[in-house]
This record gives structure tokens, sequence and C-alpha cells, in this order.
């Protein structure tokens, strides 16, 4: 089933139920990347194209594409983009096996990959789903490698996960060759656990992380003004 979804003033996307939905990592994900200006981009496993989307109606400036596996979910991506105006090509491949069109080309990777191990944990709905947070499809390792890959020398990867995860993810990166630069810890509220981590992460980069202050989606203060009134 499809819908439609108002992304901004004068901008419809549409959401198919068969795929991941958009969601707060890729809002929060386009965000905290910061490309060059000019920069040339790719979304690995871009889905129904909601974080290139994003990123190119906020720096429209940059050059996107997207790399997904389904090509039904290819379909939508690009009616997106062409629905948002802007030129982003979904290259319909598997990043478990880039073809040499790939390598070596792009400045900045984004993606927000899987999140949990196939068969632990409630599964997502729908085949769609599972290819999109789960390792049926490709697994952050594999995710890493992909973008080393496609990255020049220097280039960047962005990308959200799970912060209780964040061991694994550092493994991923260390054994991809990915530095990690630059990382946020994302938090629900003041008094939970950080949900989700946000990082940067340099092709062949040296030593050093700076962390950034901690984002928290809805501050204490917000909670008072509610129980007040």
């Amino acid at each position: 089933m499809k819908r439609v979804v108002i992304l901004s003033p004068g901008v419809t996307l549409i959401q198919d139920s068969r795929f991941f939905p958009l969601g707060q990592d890729a809002v929060l994900l386009s965000r905290f990347a910061q490309p060059k200006k000019g920069s040339l981009g790719l979304d690995l496993g871009a889905g129904q194209g909601f974080l290139s989307i994003l990123c190119g109606l906020d720096r429209p400036d940059l050059r996107l594409e997207g790399l997904e596996l389904d090509p039904d979910a290819v379909a939508v991506a690009e009616e997106n983009a062409r629905r948002a105006g802007l030129a982003i090509p979904v290259h319909q491949t598997d990043l478990r096996g880039l073809s040499a069109q790939f390598c070596s080309r792009y400045d900045f990777c984004l993606c927000n990959p899987p999140y949990y191990q196939q068969g632990r944990g409630k599964a997502p709905q729908g085949a769609g789903r599972v290819l999109a947070r789960s390792d049926a499809g490709a697994s952050v390792t594999q995710v890493c490698q992909a973008a080393f890959l496609a990255l020049k020398t220097g280039g960047r990867l962005y990308l959200c996960f799970p912060a209780g995860q964040l061991a694994a993810l550092a493994v991923a990166l260390e054994n991809s060759r990915l530095a990690l630069k630059r990382l946020q810890f994302v938090y629900p509220r003041e008094d939970r656990p950080a949900q989700l981590v946000l990082t940067d992460s340099v092709k062949q980069g040296g030593p050093g992380t700076q962390v950034l202050p901690p984002l928290i989606l809805r501050p204490r203060r917000f909670d008072k003004l509610e129980e007040s009134s």
C-alpha cells in the first residue's frame, strides 16, 4: 500500500508500506552529515530514497546517487526524487558485490544500516523491511566494506546505529580501514539511555575521535511545561 508523505511545503513523497518508512534516523543523519560543497555522495541501501532526498533538499550543491538491491524500492526512490525536484539516480545492485564502476569514486557515503541480526528479537514486517533492518540483506560489516570500496581515499562515511551496538560498529569500521573521527549520541530524553549514535568516519584516516555534545530529542524542560499547562 502506498500513501503520501508531506516532507516540507510543496514536497510530497510516496511511502510504500512494503519498505522501511521515513523515520527520525534519516532526518538526524541528514543533519549530522557535513560533506564538502559540490561533493559526490552515495546512499548505500537507499530504500525509498528518503535519506538522500533530505540531504539534497538541505544541500542543493551536493551530487547524490543511491544504491538499492530491491528493484521495486528503486522505482519508488526514483519517483520520490522526481517529486522532490532532484536528480538522484538509484542503481539497482547489491552493495555486497560492488562492480568497478562504483569503486574509489565517491567523496562520501550515507547509510542507515541493518540494525538487527536475523532470527534475534522482534522481526520487522514485510520482506523489504527485513532487508532494510536486518543482516538478511547486508550486515554492518558488509556496509562498511562497501563504503571503503566506494570512497576515495579520505572520503567520509556517515551512518547511524543503535548506541547499544557501538562496539560492533567500531569493530566493523576498524576492520574496513575506516577511522571514526566524529560521533554524537542521541537520547530520547535526559533521563533515558542513549538510543542512537551518529558517526562520521574517514577512509584510511588517522587516529583521534571528536565526541560531540549529546543530542536530546525531548529535553526535560518541555515535559515540565506540559505538566503545568
